[in-house]
């Protein structure tokens, strides 16, 4: 008469190994749902961060059309640009460049007051990537030039020292200057429109102008 086998801990299906050899599916799924449920919130909170310090998604508007953006409609109205101006600084050290006056239309919404819309900055853009901002110029012998033309977008200071305001339903001209590189065609550059980041619907958002064909003259 033979005795029941008495089950072993070390049988195979037992014990620590054979529970872990039964779950590793189990385990392997939660591990991965645990790295995502931590990686997940700090990738959007990156992404927030990110938009809340720059402009990060353009709104592309074609050439002489307008766009909307935060309760007004924008265009770009003439491109004006002189190729005598020497020695700048955009970035990066270059002999030769050029100045660049960008002109724009805003018809502002009701809610779009001149003191908000004076908040808006301008930039030019190119398609490598590299930006250049409205009125960042060193030259002081073009500190006439930036004071003879509007640049704030919703209001200007008249010969009479009196502020002229956008007005709803109205057009509103108005001008951003750039020093760039004389090497740069006009038409390789994008105008860009943006008011501070975190307070854009959605966050971030801008508007890039087609600077082909917008009445520009070289």
């Amino acid at each position: 008469m033979s005795l029941p086998r008495t089950a072993s801990p070390h049988d195979a299906g037992d014990g620590p190994t054979g529970w872990w050899r039964r779950n590793r599916f189990w385990l392997a799924g939660a591990l991965v749902l645990g790295a995502l449920a931590f990686w997940l919130p700090y990738r959007d909170a990156v992404h927030e961060f990110q938009d809340r310090r720059e402009p990060r998604h353009p709104r592309d508007v074609a050439a002489g059309q307008w766009g909307e953006y935060e309760g007004a409609r924008w265009r770009v109205a003439a491109v004006e640009r002189v190729d005598d101006v020497p020695e700048a600084f955009a970035g990066y050290p270059h002999d030769a460049s050029s100045l660049l006056v960008v002109s724009y239309d805003v018809v502002p919404g009701r809610a779009a007051t001149p003191d908000l819309l004076d908040r808006c900055k301008g930039r030019l853009s190119d398609a490598q990537g590299r930006t250049w901002n409205a009125g960042a110029m060193p030259h002081a012998s073009l500190d006439r030039t930036r004071q003879r033309l509007g640049t704030r977008c919703g209001s200007r200071t008249n010969a009479d020292f009196e502020r002229e305001a956008a007005r709803p339903g109205e057009p509103f001209r108005f001008h951003h200057l750039y020093q760039v590189p004389r090497a740069v065609p006009t038409a390789a550059l994008r105008g860009e429109i943006a008011f501070p980041p975190f307070t854009t619907t959605p966050a971030g958002t801008y508007l890039r102008f087609d600077l082909r064909d917008a009445g520009a003259v070289e």
